[in-house]
């Protein structure tokens, strides 16, 4: 049996409960919760790669695009991360050095620096865009909105966010 990519039923799941005597479905969700996020992960990466990012890369140039011409310190941009643990401050230096970001001391408190795009970095991000958006929609194409609307509820709620 296969998947819409082509690749074998993800088996793992079925494979444990043979080997544990014992269906557990958290850990059932858990175990197609991470296929699920490594195989469509690889078509954006995939993407981010041809513009010479990793995905937490084009994380941090995102959130600085959504600061605009305020530009955002390190723990703004840090809050925005999909990774809680991404070192920004280390991923911050390489597109700086990339060309992709300047720092810029503020202008009211010169203790504070703030994060801005160069052209460059806008340019990159403008590139990628409808292509991610393409990739995201062919991802989830099987699914209604309604369907999705409660997939992100039940992310969100297995994460223990607030649901209000």
């Amino acid at each position: 049996m296969t998947d819409q990519n082509n690749e074998k039923t993800f088996q793992t799941p079925d494979l444990v409960i043979e080997e544990t005597g014992q269906y557990v479905p958290a850990q059932h969700a858990y175990l197609n919760l991470i296929r699920t996020a490594q195989v469509m992960g690889q078509n954006v990466s995939d993407l981010l790669a041809e513009f010479g990012l990793s995905g937490k890369q084009y994380n941090v140039l995102r959130s600085i695009r959504r600061g605009g011409t305020e530009g955002l310190r390190i723990s703004q941009i840090s809050e925005q991360m999909t990774d809680p643990r991404a070192d920004v401050t280390r991923l911050m230096d390489r597109l700086v050095r990339d060309g992709l970001v300047d720092r810029k001391p503020d202008a009211s408190d010169r203790r504070v620096v703030r994060s801005f795009l160069t052209d460059e970095g806008s340019k990159i991000l403008e590139s990628i865009d409808v292509p991610l958006l393409k990739i995201h929609r062919s991802q989830f194409d099987q699914l209604s909105e309604k369907e999705l609307q409660q997939l992100s509820y039940l992310l969100q709620k297995a994460r223990g966010e607030s649901l209000d």
